[in-house]
């Protein structure tokens, strides 16, 4: 049975969404699972968080990235082999004695400049927007969707807004999870983002549309903000109505210092992924892991 195809996305950016790529990734691979991470997002961060400075310099010096894939495969119009680029056995966390089984395809900084390269080289062919997003559906469907058959579970870090990779991945995903703080500028793009990917789609023939509807998953959440609960309760009544463009996850991951501090790599000896979560693994991790895995797999 292949794997499960995961986009974390996000019309803005700040709402938790790589600290739930690496908590995920993490969680998942210690539940046993094999996991890849692909890193959509030219800030980065997530490579950053699981490669470190020092290894992920030599992969992007190395051209062994998400940008300088789609740069041979669709500027220079090379065949690239996109597994070369992807690190495995990234992650230092230990679990039942060793180490999680948790790979990276890293992007790098210059991943939106190649994007941009890539609109300019294909409307130079003559391409048209809709045939540009053809090209990119076909690549994704030919070398990502693949990747599939050998890993449980791969997650797609996307960029916020709605880059063409990032809008490829949704739209290709068994699951999109929309991480949100709950607060009223976090929450505010939320229903141009459905508007946008899901509803468009329903309305337009030409578009692909997603598989099923995004699950908003709440982050960075302060039970004692008065914000936080109105805000909460509101996603609760909209994922409710009959007309809902969203579902809502009943884990929220709350405020915490000890989540921050995990995704930065630790100096000493690697941490297990019980000592680095903590608390966390028994009262969002499991929960989280097992309300995905029901959403994916069914009850």
């Amino acid at each position: 049975m292949d794997g499960k195809l995961i986009a974390v996305a996000n019309m803005k950016g700040g709402v938790g969404k790589t600290t739930t790529v690496v908590m995920l990734a993490e969680a998942f691979a210690a539940d046993g699972a094999r996991v890849l991470v692909i890193d959509l997002d030219p800030q980065a961060s997530v490579s950053v968080c699981l490669a470190g400075d020092r290894l992920l310099g030599e992969m992007i010096a190395r051209g062994r990235t998400l940008e300088a894939y789609l740069a041979l495969k669709l500027i220079t119009r090379h065949k690239p082999d996109l597994r070369a680029r992807i690190q495995p056995g990234i992650s230092l966390t230990i679990h039942k004695n060793a180490p999680l089984s948790l790979s990276l395809l890293p992007s790098g900084p210059h991943l939106r400049l190649v994007e941009r390269e890539i609109l300019y080289e294909l409307t130079e062919r003559k391409f048209s927007m809709h045939a540009i997003e053809d090209r990119l559906w076909t690549i994704f469907q030919d070398d990502f969707v693949p990747l599939a058959k050998s890993y449980d579970y791969v997650f797609f870090d996307c960029a916020p807004g709605i880059s063409p990779m990032t809008e490829v991945a949704v739209r290709a995903s068994d699951l999109v999870l929309v991480t949100s703080i709950p607060d009223f500028l976090s929450t505010y793009g939320l229903n141009a983002f459905v508007e946008t990917i899901w509803r468009r789609s329903s309305r337009q023939a030409s578009q692909i549309a997603p598989k099923s509807a995004p699950h908003v998953l709440v982050t960075r959440f302060q039970a004692q903000v008065r914000q936080h609960q109105q805000t909460l309760a509101r996603l609760q009544a909209e994922a409710e109505a009959e007309d809902a463009g969203f579902k809502l996850l009943e884990t929220r991951i709350p405020q915490a210092a000890a989540l921050a501090d995990a995704l930065v790599p630790s100096p000493g000896a690697p941490p297990t992924f019980s000592a680095k979560y903590g608390a966390h693994v028994p009262s969002v991790l499991i929960p989280l892991v097992a309300e995905v895995k029901d959403i994916l797999h069914g009850s």
